[in-house]
């Protein structure tokens, strides 16, 4: 995956037999080891979901059934993608914000995650994100 690129698509391969099969690998398009797996399904609608960012975890996001709209930042940066087909996906890579809106009623959202459950992990205040991504930033400018 590019470095610093705030949306990247994974788009994954799907067989057409008596059914679709959709598959993803390691390596081929999905840029780690996977070390978690969970599905969000039911959600109420009107409801958001995400709104936070990881400082180590990586993750792949599918939309398996329905849509979600997804907003993502690196601090600087803000984008606004819609997941609608189950053969393509986004990377989150660490330190980028996302929060999922307006999810369609049966919509199901899998999730590949390259880290274990860790409450640490998370930055749930976006104003918190903010002033650690431009620490960061200041950080590595002077090196």
């Amino acid at each position: 995956m590019e470095k610093g690129k705030l949306v990247e698509l994974i788009t994954i391969p799907k067989i057409i037999d008596d059914c679709l099969l959709f598959f993803a690998q390691h390596g081929n398009h999905i840029p780690f080891h996977i070390r978690r797996v969970y599905y969000i399904l039911n959600a109420s609608i009107g409801f958001s979901r995400g709104s936070h960012a990881h400082f180590k975890t990586k993750q792949a996001l599918f939309c398996l059934s329905g849509s979600i709209r997804i907003v993502l930042s690196d601090g600087r940066r803000k984008k606004t993608i819609i997941l609608d087909s189950p053969d393509t996906g986004i990377f989150l890579d660490q330190m980028i914000w996302h929060e999922m809106h307006d999810f369609k009623k049966n919509t199901i959202i899998l999730v590949l995650a390259s880290r274990k459950f860790n409450e640490k992990d998370y930055i749930r205040d976006y104003k918190k994100f903010k002033e650690i991504v431009n620490n960061e930033k200041s950080i590595n400018q002077v090196k």
